[in-house]
């Protein structure tokens, strides 16, 4: 939904609360006695929050979890709360290094089982996008400059998909979420972004049908009717941007009108902007448009 008076995308209550991590007690108590965000008021006076406000707040949050009091990063200015949130959110070098030495020395069984501690204490969508993901892009730099041997960063590959896989679990309540298909069409096969894409949709509360790398076109199109899926989303990493703009006109042309066609990754930002296909540069984006969806579902008759 979007306020008459501001283009901007704004959230309710409730979606605030589920987005940031924050109860609705303390995102009015956090309001009221701090001032850590103003939002916007309906006529009816329902708050209305702003996506700038809502990623304000997650940063809020990420410091006071590390011990800051909330007194005192309520008042520091957007610079310095994503400071201090990037030295909380990233895992350190050092929390890195067991598991990177375990990989190194192929050693499958230690490395899952340093990685199963991490996914048990951090839970599957936080293990995902401030875990494996910067572990894979470590090992890829590893990789690159020869640091790291092609086989341990199959290894690495193989595990995280399997860990990241078996995450994917729907639960009642995310059945009844809007169904979104994730998929990577034909010649790309990364997929662990695409993979930390749906584990973020199943915490938003949608229903995510994970298919996997390199589907035809025909194929996908198949699955969203199959399905009766409200969105196809797609990870792009590796394809060109000529091939890609094809399939993702292919795909949209084939889809009814009311499917939505969204693209991610870091090939979505190299392909031209096109009618009907929303673009998202992080998986927080994602994660609020998820849930936007999800909202938008609850609200029909």
């Amino acid at each position: 939904m979007t306020n008459s008076d501001d283009a901007e995308t704004t959230y309710p209550l409730r979606a605030a609360a589920r987005l940031t991590g924050l109860s609705p007690d303390l995102l009015r108590a956090w309001e009221s006695r701090y001032g850590v965000v103003k939002p916007l008021r309906t006529a009816g006076g329902t708050r209305r929050y702003r996506a700038s406000e809502l990623e304000r707040l997650r940063l809020v949050k990420a410091a006071v979890d590390a011990g800051d009091r909330i007194s005192v990063v309520a008042r520091l200015d957007p610079v310095e709360l994503a400071r201090r949130a990037a030295g909380t959110e990233k895992p350190s070098q050092a929390g890195l290094e067991p598991i990177l030495s375990a990989l190194e020395r192929l050693d499958a069984e230690g490395a899952q089982r340093l990685l199963a501690l991490q996914l048990s204490a951090m839970g599957p969508v936080s293990f995902a996008r401030e875990f494996a993901l910067p572990l894979a892009r470590e090992i890829g730099e590893r990789w690159a400059t020869n640091r790291m041997g092609i086989a341990s960063e199959h290894l690495a590959t193989g595990v995280l998909r399997s860990m990241l896989g078996s995450a994917l679990t729907p639960t009642a309540a995310s059945r009844l979420g809007p169904t979104i298909v994730f998929a990577t069409s034909t010649g790309e096969r990364h997929e662990l972004g695409l993979q930390s894409a749906a584990l973020t949709a199943l915490g938003a509360g949608a229903n995510p049908i994970y298919l996997g790398a390199e589907l035809p076109v025909e194929d996908l199109l198949g699955a969203v009717a199959n399905t009766g899926a409200a969105v196809l989303a797609l990870s792009l990493v590796t394809i060109p941007s000529g091939p890609a703009e094809q399939m993702i006109a292919a795909i949209r042309n084939g889809l009814p009108d009311e499917i939505r066609l969204w693209i991610g990754g870091p090939g979505a930002t190299e392909i031209a902007a096109s009618e009907g296909v929303e673009r998202f540069g992080s998986l927080e984006e994602f994660e609020r448009r998820v849930t936007l969806l999800g909202f938008e579902k609850s609200s029909l008759p």
